[in-house]
């Protein structure tokens, strides 16, 4: 670095220091300025002198270039100095007319202060990295080089500018308020008792026009039976409290309004548009859970569990976590519990068991276990069982209700799911075949829309001797096959492709209940397991088929439609997944680039090997 550049940043930092640090001591301030400006003109001797003694023409061009960017650096004080007081007060400009000066020159000075010196730095580097001789392109290079770094520096100083004085905010997150959905319509239209929706927000409120559409949509599926009433909190302050609404924000659903059997449930959304974005995305699903307490009541699902169940506990990978299918059927309104021997699985299901759920056992039940369940069918129970290929295969249980497992892993080579990118994932298999039962009818009318993974599933066959009516309802694709060797690959000699069943319901009449009205009993059963899992019940069409099975098992087959969920899925990573991340980000991008660089150099040496 020469003389003259050292000086030239010296005389500048003198003249910061006096004018920012020291502003409020004149004597101070300008004397610092005063050295800096003279460091500065100094320098630009220092540029002119080395020009003159310049040992080649070309060094001397670069000298020249260099000043001529010195003097660019120069002039930023001159357009500095029209900013300071003394000289605004001397040009006589009223307060906005100031403040317009000021402004715009105080913008324009760093601009012409980073275009000089950007250059000016490069130019002085080359020059002195080739002290006799030096390529005018070299030094061409380095101008251009200093101005897009300058001009791509001084691009902050207008953004910062804008930024300060209209603070304004960008979010670029995807964010939509939930539509209402076919399943939370259904609940409204069926309301037998009147239902009223109180929303706390003020006028003010961003939060009000996503809220208030929502709301009028159900309002007009039943305007007899539910109501809609938008309020602030501080203009109601006795109804709030009655109704134990804290603050602003909340939504509050009330069931016989003004009733000695009044019951409010309430939940909070945010009176702040930022603030309340995350709740607005699961704004249906939130709004079907309060309005099913009220108007349902509370239903208990039970799950089998000492057999190797999928259990939303244990897993260490998501095809054997059910965590996400335990809190959809919270959202339905389930209280979700285990059902073991200890809890009567070896003698009498219990009696407020809504619905028995059984996910795919690897290890026998024990006798007791399987009358029990028989038993809980018989009297019109309601059971929800899904089975693994190489699982236990239930067939005692599964013969009672007229079918059983068939022999084999269903295998396509064509409709399937990519996951590991391996020939096992012809297993999972892709289908969009669904039958027009109850069970499937959200399924059936987007068909085109909705198709379910069923990673590593197995296949259901129709038996004699079984009570009641047995239905198909969803059917695995025509190029499918019943994979029997553990090839992955078909064989005509052994193997035939065709659809087959891949879940079936069956129902029929069971007595009647304690009021002498029938009762029905009403089984569901899917040839995988997994289909359900954490692995893939993000999936629209396997969390549908968990909706339309639920409510159909347990009688409620007209609540069955679509529940509108906006929220981001959570990315779950395994072991696997996570050592591959760390090697590839802690080696593999860095070899990637060292590659690249590599790649580079070599074909520059090979260019100037061809010029030479």
């Amino acid at each position: 670095m020469s003389p003259a550049l050292v000086a030239t940043f010296i005389g500048f930092a003198l003249v910061f220091v006096g004018q920012r640090l020291y502003g409020g001591n004149a004597t101070v301030e300008w004397s610092l300025t005063g050295v800096g400006a003279l460091l500065i003109l100094g320098a630009m001797f220092l540029r002119v002198k080395a020009k003159a003694t310049a040992r080649s023409a070309d060094i001397g061009a670069a000298h020249q270039k260099a000043l001529i960017f010195q003097v660019v650096a120069f002039g930023s004080l001159l357009i500095y100095a029209l900013t300071i007081d003394p000289v605004v007060d001397g040009l006589g400009f009223e307060d906005d007319a100031a403040s317009r000066w000021t402004v715009a020159w105080s913008a324009l000075w760093p601009i012409v202060w980073l275009v000089g010196m950007g250059p000016l730095l490069l130019i002085d580097l080359a020059i002195d990295g080739s002290p006799l001789a030096i390529q005018p392109r070299r030094v061409s290079q380095a101008i251009s080089n200093g101005l897009i770094g300058a001009l791509g520096v001084a691009l902050v100083f207008p953004l910062n500018y804008l930024a300060s004085e209209h603070n304004e905010r960008w979010d670029h997150a995807y964010f939509k308020t939930t539509e209402v959905g076919g399943s939370s319509a259904a609940l409204v239209t069926n309301l037998t008792e009147p239902v009223t929706a109180r929303i706390f927000l003020p006028t003010s409120s961003d939060v009000r026009s996503e809220l208030v559409p929502y709301f009028e949509q159900l309002q007009d599926a039943n305007p007899t039976m539910f109501k809609v009433q938008v309020l602030d909190h501080a203009a109601q302050p006795a109804l709030a409290k009655e109704l134990k609404i804290r603050d602003n924000g909340y939504v509050a659903l009330t069931l016989n309004d003004g009733t000695e059997d009044a019951v409010t449930k309430s939940w909070k959304i945010g009176d702040e548009l930022d603030k309340a974005k995350r709740n607005l995305k699961k704004l249906d699903e939130e709004f079907q859970k309060r309005l099913l307490d009220l108007a349902k009541g509370e239903r208990l699902a039970y799950f089998t569990v000492g057999h190797g169940e999928l259990n939303w506990k244990g897993g260490d990978v998501p095809d054997d976590q059910i965590s996400n299918l335990k809190k959809v059927l919270q959202t339905l309104n389930f209280d979700v519990k285990e059902l073991g021997l200890a809890q009567g699985l070896g003698d009498e299901i219990p009696d407020d068991a809504t619905v028995v759920f059984i996910m795919a056992p690897t290890e026998p039940m024990l006798p007791g276990e399987i009358q029990a369940l028989t038993a809980f069918v018989d009297r019109g129970g309601a059971l929800f069982v899904t089975l693994e290929p190489e699982g236990e295969p239930l067939d005692e249980l599964l013969a009672h209700v007229g079918m059983k497992r068939g022999e084999g892993v269903l295998t396509s080579d064509t409709k399937f799911l990519r996951r590991t990118g391996e020939e096992s994932d012809k297993q999972n298999v892709v289908t969009n075949r669904y039958s027009s039962h109850e069970s499937a009818t959200t399924l059936s009318k987007y068909s085109r829309q909705l198709h379910l993974v069923t990673p590593t599933a197995g296949f259901l066959e129709e038996i004699p001797g079984g009570r009641g009516k047995t239905t198909v309802t969803v059917r695995s694709d025509a190029d499918s096959w019943a994979d029997l060797d553990g090839d992955l690959a078909f064989d005509a000699d052994i193997e035939k492709k065709d659809t087959r069943p891949l879940a079936m319901a069956a129902s029929g009449p069971a007595g009647s209940n304690e009021d002498g009205e029938p009762v029905e009993y009403r089984v569901l059963v899917a040839a995988d397991g997994t289909m359900l899992s954490d692995l893939v019940i993000a999936n629209k069409a396997n969390l549908q088929y968990l909706y339309d099975g639920s409510n159909w098992i347990i009688g409620e087959e007209d609540l069955s439609g679509t529940i509108e969920n906006e929220e981001d899925i959570k990315i779950e990573h395994t072991n696997e997944d996570q050592t591959l991340w760390f090697y590839a980000t802690v080696l593999g991008f860095p070899l990637l680039i060292l590659g690249a660089g590599i790649l580079r150099v070599s074909r520059r040496r090979r260019n100037r090997g061809g010029e030479a």
